[in-house]
């Protein structure tokens, strides 16, 4: 895990440096709100508790759950543009090596920091954290220009090197903020 705490410092160097915007999170958020907006989505982007359905994930009785799935969450990347948020978030995936995921999307938020909008535009797959150090900031600056990120889907190359959804059969419901199978 050691590893994984010093990739830290050149991910955040190759988001500051190798593209036209900012997307450090420092650069759009005080670390406090940055704090505020994670416990916000993070009830949307990692697992539930067992035997709960997606209605039931804002019960306050899951709180410590949630509050364990932060743990393993990292906001990598944060670009506001008006009153929307991009936003790239990594966390550590099942492997028996060290490997994360990536979720990229957009969110906006209410006067109340309430999400009043949530869209997961892509999901990698599990990488180990080089690979996806250079990998998902890549796709997250496509996700934030709006450029097609259909080319990086797996269907399409016929492999695992960048995006797991969406692809051909799984979308993301942006009513019921869930993945879906077609």
């Amino acid at each position: 895990m050691k590893k994984s705490g010093a990739l830290v410092i050149p991910f955040l160097i190759l988001l500051s440096c190798s593209f036209e915007k900012s997307y450090l999170p420092n650069d759009h958020l005080p670390v406090d709100q940055q704090v505020l907006f994670m416990n916000r989505v993070i009830r949307f982007m990692s697992r539930a508790p067992d035997g709960i359905g997606p209605a039931d994930r804002f019960d306050i009785s899951h709180d410590d759950h949630y509050a364990e799935q932060l743990k393993i969450h990292r906001l990598d990347a944060l670009y506001k543009d008006g009153e929307t948020f991009y936003f790239l978030v990594s966390r550590i995936a099942p492997s028996l090596t060290e490997k994360r995921i990536a979720i990229g999307g957009k969110a906006t938020l209410d006067e109340n920091i309430r999400v009043t909008y949530y869209e997961e535009i892509f999901r990698t797959w599990k990488m180990v954290p080089d690979s996806l150090a250079k990998r998902a900031p890549f796709l997250f600056d496509k996700m934030v220009h709006g450029e097609d990120l259909t080319p990086y889907y797996s269907s399409r190359t016929g492999n695992t090197d960048y995006i797991e959804f969406p692809d051909d059969r799984t979308y993301f419901d942006t009513d019921q903020r869930i993945w879906r199978t077609k």
